[in-house]
């Protein structure tokens, strides 16, 4: 008895360090008493679960583990157990714990979402539909199920459904920013702009776990007037984003009589000579768990200090952007033109004169739940198998593999260029770009950087997504032409398709080069 109550006052304590954020303190404790009580199933969930927290999946592994073989039906194990098997990429051994534990317990809700998030996360959206809304006959209220039913009706392209139930769930629970959040982007991908970016504001919430933090003690612009004033206009999300939001940046410039622009240390020689009337300066920022924080001290280096700051990305919303043209009709960034010059004459001697298409096929984080966004090199077919062209691998992980096996299975080469850095010089990159006929990727930042500098681009995609499009070019950047399929993860019919276009890239290049 007196062992009990000792190990719940632990837990308690534990649990009182968790949510103050102590977790070195929590594993200190739960280290100790593991010692002197070795393989106490509330010890060894409780270590297993801030194990999972730090990352540490394998040792959270083994002692959950260990728990699931002392106390296989403890309250919350196999909700821990689950997400770090899904992590560790041992889809079979989640699957099969949870039909075990639906067999016991078949009208248990946590474990029916725990079944039906694995359905999710396998991209069977169908059989994950039937799991939420059974959910929901259990328990009518149950918001993660509408929200996670909108989800999954969203991946079927079924966007109007999905509003639907992402609405009934806000109903229930009308302060919840993710919520918003996934609102905001069903209206964008439903063309509902105004609405759609006003909600898209719900992203800097900290309730979401990305949203950043700005250490920053000056007004937020709300599209009051800008006249005689000095606006930060600040970075938040990945490269391909603040390429995509830069677009807006000559659209806010006559508004204000300064701009100073925040951005990747590796945009700044681009954004400095595309926007040559704007500060540019790199940002300064940390990572704290899975919270970017901004560090605003270089302001004392511009030359005035900013009165009002903006989020890159809510410029479409303070602007008032309704798509129905593009941003721009040219490119808003330009490359350097002499090194565009060079990458032009080096890559017709490689290609021996043809038309020469840059290829992008996996992003560098190819994980477990991303990975079905990036088709493998065998499906690329259809693309390959063209005729009077030359390909060229804008990959910058090893791609050794993935290029002798396409020799081995179509009997094409794919190109490489050396004394370039694909994954950070972004200067170069986009000049290279420049110099190729056109760039066929999934939606990642070197097809946003291409489509950036004007060069046509082909973004491909397993089903439809919110980024706005006008006739299926994008608003933003409307030199990237978006290609999905009609069924979800059909990538055949994108790869047909990708190919009708580029065959005209192709026809017109040689066209061109007829023509004296």
């Amino acid at each position: 008895m007196m062992e009990q109550i000792e190990i719940q006052e632990i837990t308690d304590s534990v649990q009182a360090l968790l949510q103050q954020k102590k977790l070195d303190a929590a594993m200190a404790v739960l280290k100790r008493t593991y010692e002197e009580i070795p393989n106490h199933p509330l010890i060894t969930l409780q270590l297993g679960y801030v194990l999972f927290l730090k990352n540490n999946l394998e040792e959270a592994e083994y002692y959950l583990e260990i728990t699931l073989q002392k106390s296989p039906l403890l309250p919350g194990l196999i909700e821990t157990l689950i997400p770090v098997y899904q992590n560790l990429g041992q889809s079979q051994k989640a699957t099969q714990l949870l039909k075990k534990a639906l067999i016991r317990e078949p009208e248990k809700i946590n474990l029916l979402l725990e079944y039906a998030d694995l359905l999710y996360s396998k991209q069977s959206f169908e059989l994950a539909l039937i799991c939420y809304k059974k959910a929901l006959t259990i328990n009518p209220t149950e918001t993660r199920a509408q929200a996670n039913i909108a989800e999954s009706l969203a991946e079927l392209q079924r966007p109007h459904e999905a509003l639907s139930f992402i609405e009934m769930a806000l109903s229930r629970n009308p302060n919840s920013k993710q919520l918003a959040l996934n609102r905001a982007l069903t209206l964008l991908s439903l063309k509902k702009y105004k609405e759609g970016w006003h909600a898209y504001e719900a992203r800097l919430s900290d309730e979401i776990d990305e949203a950043p933090k700005r250490l920053i003690n000056i007004p937020r612009w709300t599209s009051q007037s800008l006249t005689n004033k000095t606006i930060l206009v600040c970075s938040e999300q990945g490269v391909g984003d603040e390429l995509l939001f830069s677009a807006y940046l000559p659209k806010l410039a006559p508004l204000a009589k300064r701009i100073i622009v925040e951005t990747d240390p590796r945009l700044v020689p681009l954004f400095s000579r595309s926007f040559e009337n704007l500060e540019i300066h790199p940002y300064s920022r940390r990572v704290s768990g899975t919270r970017v924080i901004y560090d605003y001290h270089w302001l004392k280096q511009c030359r005035a200090y900013p009165d009002l700051f903006v989020e890159a990305a809510s410029l479409p919303y303070f602007l008032k952007e309704t798509h129905k043209e593009p941003v721009a009709i040219t490119p808003h960034l330009k490359d350097d033109i002499n090194a565009t010059k060079v990458w032009k004459n080096r890559l017709k001697k490689i290609s021996n004169g043809k038309p020469l298409i840059g290829l992008f096929w996996r992003s560098s984080l190819y994980t477990n739940d991303r990975k079905h966004f990036y088709p493998t090199i065998d499906l690329w077919q259809p693309i390959l198998s063209l005729k009077n062209v030359k390909f060229l691998s804008l990959q910058f992980d090893d791609d050794s593999h993935d290029i002798s096996l396409v020799k081995q299975l179509f009997g094409v080469n794919i190109l490489k260029v050396d004394g370039i850095n694909l994954r950070n010089d972004f200067d170069e990159i986009a000049s290279l770009c420049k110099g190729l006929t056109g760039v066929i990727a999934p939606s990642t930042t070197t097809a946003h950087l291409s489509g950036s500098v004007g060069t046509k681009t082909i973004v491909i995609d397993r089903t439809t997504n919110w980024s706005p499009k006008i006739n299926n070019f994008d608003a933003v950047l409307p030199s990237i032409q978006h290609i999905w399929p009609p069924q979800v993860d059909d990538w055949n019919w994108v790869f047909t398709k990708a190919r009708s276009v580029a065959q005209r890239w192709i026809q017109d290049e040689n066209h061109n080069q007829i023509i004296p």
